[in-house]
Order: C-alpha cells, then structure tokens, then sequence
C-alpha cells in the first residue's frame, strides 16, 4: 500500500495552520488552575447556546454521555420503548441499552436520516422518546420532526453529533426537541483535546439535570440526591472549542466548497454523490458516495495513497451488541442495509488543497477508466 498523501483527517494539518493562535489559548486555561469546569467551561456553555440557537448548554464529557443523561432526564427507563435510526454510530443506540429501554431500530432515507413514515408504524404506547441523528452533518427537517414527536407525545433527543453548524431551513442543528447532543471528539467538525461533548436545550429543568448527572449526582444544594456520573470537560477543551466555534462558519464552508468540487467530478462518474439540498447547509461531516464496487474502490484509493473509510460496515440491528433487543427477524431495514453495503466515505477536511482534492479526483476516476 502507497504511503499516505491525502488524509482522511485533518486533526494534524489544523495544528500546522492554527496551533500558534490555539496553543496559549490552552497555556492559559492550564495555567488558570481551574482544569475542570472552570471560567473557561462557563464561557464556552454560553457561546454554544448561543451559536445553536438555544437557551441553555451543558458541557460533559463525550457525546454518549450526553445522548444518555438526555435519555434520563427526559425520564427514560426500564420498559419503555426509544425510536433510533438503523444506521448510525453505535453510541446513537447504545445509550438506550444504558438507560435500561429498547431501541426500536428504525430504516432511513437513502443518505442516512430516520424515514419518519416507517418511524409512525414503530411506534407503540410504550415509545417513550426518539433519537434523531443528522448523518454525515446532514440535518433533517427540523418542524417535521418536531411534529412528529409532539403528536405522540413523546421526547426528541437530537443526536447533532455529526452536525454543528448545518442548518434546514434556518434552524441550526442542536436546536430542536427537547435536547440536542454534539460531539467534539477528534474526528468531528470541531474537536477538542480528546472526548467532549455537549448537550443543548431550551428546558431549565433539564440543563439542571444534565449538571448533576455530570457531576456525581449532585444538586443545586451541592448535595449528592441522585446517582452521577463523572463527565466533566476539562478548561482546557473548553478554551480551544471557542476559539474553534469562531472559526466554524469558514471552516464548514470550506467543506462545502470541496463537497460540490467532488460532487460535481464524480456524479458523472455514475457514483450517487450528497448533493447539498435546497434550503440547508450540509456541513459535510463525511464525504460518502455510494457505489456497488465500494469494496474495490477503497482498496485501488488506498493503493494510491489515499485514505479512505467505511461508515458504516453494518446496519446497527447487526451488532450482537442488540440481539437480545431485537423483535423476532429483526427489523426491516433496507435502505440501511443498501448503505452499509454501498458507502464510501472520502477524504473531507479544511485542509485539503488543491493538489489533494486533484489526487482524489484523479484516484477515483482512474478507476472508472475515466
């Protein structure tokens, strides 16, 4: 295998472009002596809400945390019953292993978000919530979904881990339902100095919540009433995620501008590309085409040095992790089961240059003899 050219990630090249304005950003918050939940966490819960629209953000440590502290606070327990997309990340599902309810695996529409007419025939009296995720930094339809879960009665957990800055409409992703979950883990948009993640919302009660979840439990008295978690974000994630939040409009626009220069390469190629739609903004997370050669594909891209990933390999239903939770033959998901089969993701980053984006370009179309 060629040694790498292109990279899948753009952690290291960020670095190179922006480590000296970022790097006393950090020095500053370690020298602070506030290392967990400090002035800088303050700052940074007030910027996010802000940006995603909502009234209240709490920082934790992960993104699965916060899909699981949401699923508590929203009440969410043994015998109930949490819609979930049947293609996703593991984390999207196995948070409701964690609060002790059963996923209902739901198929998608053909990039990846929850088919809502197939979610109406899932749901029982025992659906307590949903979890709706914005694959690949493709937000869905934000007053649909809505709608769909006010009129059951039930609680929408927004899985916005792929998707700070997108939009539908004017609504930024991590503003709708009762809580949205963002993750800042090294391979999304906009990372921290390891595991983080937030969760956003407009409810009072449930931003109290997610606090004292994060914290061992404890209340606004500081007493220990509850059983906690220990998910704090450490002062110094928190001081480069602002300076990243501010970066983010441009950065994410960057992504779309090498998403329409694959989009615009490729589909002529035969391959199904993401074509942004009207009225949103795709931020591009990943990068996936969708071809029946995928598998050959990804080992010519990678002979040639450029690096190449599969999300995901499988339905989630697949995963025996699930088994126990799944109805007699599992769930009928073929669209999910097309993707896992068909996906391919690119390379995508800020960092790409031009001769990077000619290689994937030239990689891909050498392999359709074009």
């Amino acid at each position: 295998m060629a040694k790498a050219k292109v990279p899948f990630f753009g952690v290291a090249r960020e670095y190179a472009a922006c480590g000296a304005d970022m790097l006393p950003l950090v020095e500053a918050a370690l020298a602070s002596g506030g290392l967990l939940q400090g002035a800088e966490v303050a700052s940074f819960e007030q910027e996010l809400a802000a940006y995603c629209g909502r009234a209240h953000a709490v920082a934790v440590g992960s993104c699965t945390d916060a899909l699981f502290f949401s699923l508590v606070a929203a009440g969410v327990g043994q015998g109930d019953e949490v819609l979930v997309p049947d293609f996703s990340f593991v984390a999207s599902a196995s948070c409701i292993l964690r609060a002790g309810a059963t996923p209902v695996f739901c198929d998608v529409d053909p990039w990846g978000n929850m088919e809502l007419d197939k979610a109406a025939k899932l749901a029982t009296p025992r659906t307590k919530a949903m979890i709706y995720v914005h694959l690949y930094g493709r937000m869905g339809q934000p007053a649909g979904i809505e709608a769909f879960a006010r009129e059951r009665g039930i609680a929408l957990i927004e899985d916005a881990a792929q998707a700070i800055g997108a939009s539908h409409g004017g609504r930024r992703a991590g503003s709708m339902g009762l809580a949205g979950c963002i993750s800042f883990d090294p391979t999304k948009p906009l990372s921290c100095l390891g595991s983080g993640g937030a969760v956003t919302t407009d409810d009072p009660a449930l931003a109290e919540d997610i606090r004292s979840l994060r914290y061992h439990g404890r209340d606004a008295a500081r007493k220990f009433s509850r059983l906690g978690y220990n998910s704090q974000m450490p002062s110094a994630s928190a001081a480069l995620l602002r300076y990243k939040l501010r970066q983010d409009p441009a950065w994410g626009d960057r992504r779309r501008e090498i998403a329409a220069r694959y989009c615009d390469a490729l589909e002529p190629l035969g391959l199904a590309v993401p074509r942004e739609e009207p009225g949103t903004r795709h931020i591009y997370h990943k990068f996936v085409i969708k071809t029946q050669r995928r598998d050959e594909l990804a080992a010519h891209l990678k002979a040639q040095g450029i690096e190449v990933m599969v999300h995901y390999a499988d339905a989630l239903h697949a995963h025996p992790l699930f088994a126990p939770a799944l109805p007699q033959g599992g769930p009928q998901s073929p669209n999910a089961q097309a993707l896992a089969a068909t996906a391919l993701s690119l390379p995508m980053h800020p960092w790409l240059d031009e001769a990077d984006i000619q290689a994937v370009l030239q990689a891909v179309g050498g392999f359709f003899g074009k």
